[in-house]
């Protein structure tokens, strides 16, 4: 074990005491204790423990990083909360120090990358930004007042600027009213359990007939990216990524028979098929009972929980204390893989403001485009753009993404060559009016 910072005899043998404790929990659930290192660091003002497993020797790594190790461990460990770390190998992050306080309230910001999406931020500050493209199923769970609604508005919200297609069940009429009639739904919004089984099997179909256009084409595609690469190499849109939130999951899967009724089977078969096609769901409920709450977990990747009201719920779904979070302090949450974080804030009226939801074209990118308009009839091409100042690989990189957009596509009439779309044109010219578009998902 390291010790080359100012850390204090007390933290040391903490250490020391919780190094000896893993290695044994380890061993009792008959799992290789293959620790390559304990070391002990500064980060943000915390002082973690850091234990380092040498994955060569684990063999199948899944039972070190499920869920219910981790709840295991943190109760070998008298009830301290284990991170896991899993970017470089497998770490369990315990804290030697208290907690820092996270900020009450974070706006969400206005320049999130596309393709990414915004959580929330840690206690260092650092935003959780995850990519769309990896990014697993959610469960979120939170009593009424925790901020759960207005997390979920917050996913929606990037959804629509991403320009994707939204599916969303509000038994309630409460999270998401303020969309009625969006364009970006690909349904109107579910209010009952039937209706609600319905998005579920509308984005299984939705999974079949994609599965029949990657069929289509000769390279097989094994993923929504490779497939969109492939089609805009051929002057064809990409198909957009699907947002499927269901609220009030608990009462809804009740209602429909449990984890084993028609909505418990809908939803395993859109879990294991959706995120090969882009298509993504979030579970949310105040709690989810014995029978849901194993299933659920098997679906999901990421939890997010809220303040909520049952203790062992909560360890289960990996968000160990999410019970103790005080109803004075709404939008914060825990998390199975982050640890704490402090939710992004979104206005929910601003969910009815198409002018704020708008696709994000920059100011950079919004002069390029209407000088393609003046000078080049809306031609874009990498000797154009180098013309114009650009470094080769960056005016390359900016086609690509533009592509992939449905910005700019290959006309079969005018040699291939590439050209602003008519979506792309109809952006510009809302930004412009501050209006929203028509349809901003086309």
């Amino acid at each position: 074990m390291t010790n080359n910072l100012e850390i204090s005899h007390r933290q040391m043998r903490l250490a020391e005491t919780i190094s000896r404790q893993l290695v044994n929990a380890l061993i009792r659930r008959k799992l290789t204790p293959a620790f390559s290192d304990f070391f002990i660091t500064h980060l943000a003002g915390l002082t973690p423990l850091i234990a380092v497993l040498d994955t060569a020797k684990l063999g199948d790594h899944s039972a070190y990083v499920s869920a219910d190790l981790l709840h295991q461990l943190s109760t070998d460990l008298g009830g301290l909360p284990v991170y896991l770390s899993n970017h470089s190998g497998i770490r369990y992050v315990i804290l030697l120090s208290p907690l820092p306080k996270l900020p009450r309230k974070v706006d969400l910001p206005l320049d999130i990358p596309r393709g990414k999406l915004a959580v929330g931020v840690r206690f260092s500050g650092q935003p959780v930004l995850l990519e769309w493209e990896t990014l697993l199923h959610l469960a979120v769970l939170g009593a009424t007042g925790s901020g759960k609604s207005i997390f979920l508005q917050s996913l929606v919200t990037q959804a629509i600027r991403d320009e994707m297609k939204i599916l969303l069940s509000d038994i309630d009429q409460t999270t998401f009213g303020m969309l009625e009639s969006h364009p970006n739904l690909a349904a109107p919004i579910a209010s009952t359990p039937q209706e609600a089984l319905g998005l579920i099997e509308q984005a299984i179909a939705e999974c079949d007939r994609r599965a029949e256009l990657f069929r289509q084409v000769p390279e097989r595609p094994q993923k929504l990216s490779e497939y969109n690469a492939l089609m805009v190499k051929q002057g064809k849109e990409p198909l957009p990524r699907m947002l499927v939130v269901l609220d009030e999951a608990s009462s809804v899967l009740t209602a429909l028979g449990g984890a084993k009724g028609a909505m418990g089977q809908a939803l395993a078969t859109l879990g294991w098929r959706g995120r090969k096609f882009g298509i993504h769901f979030v579970f949310a409920a105040q709690e989810f009972t014995k029978d849901i709450l194993g299933p659920v977990r098997d679906q999901v990747g990421l939890t997010l929980c809220f303040r909520v009201g049952n203790a062992q719920m909560a360890e289960r779904m990996g968000c160990n204390r999410a019970e103790r979070i005080p109803e004075n302090r709404p939008g914060l949450a825990i998390s199975n893989r982050h640890g704490p974080i402090q939710t992004y804030f979104v206005e929910s009226s601003a969910l009815g403001q198409g002018q704020k939801l708008l696709p994000s074209l920059n100011d950079f990118e919004r002069t390029l485009f209407a000088r393609s308009q003046r000078e080049t009839n809306g031609r874009l091409s990498i000797p154009i753009l180098v013309g114009w100042g650009q470094r080769e690989r960056a005016a390359r990189q900016m086609l690509e993404t533009w592509e992939l957009r449905g910005w700019v596509l290959r006309d079969p009439q005018r040699d291939n060559a590439r050209y602003i779309t008519a979506k792309l044109v109809e952006i510009m010219s809302n930004r412009q009016a501050g209006q929203a578009p028509s349809n901003p998902a086309r």
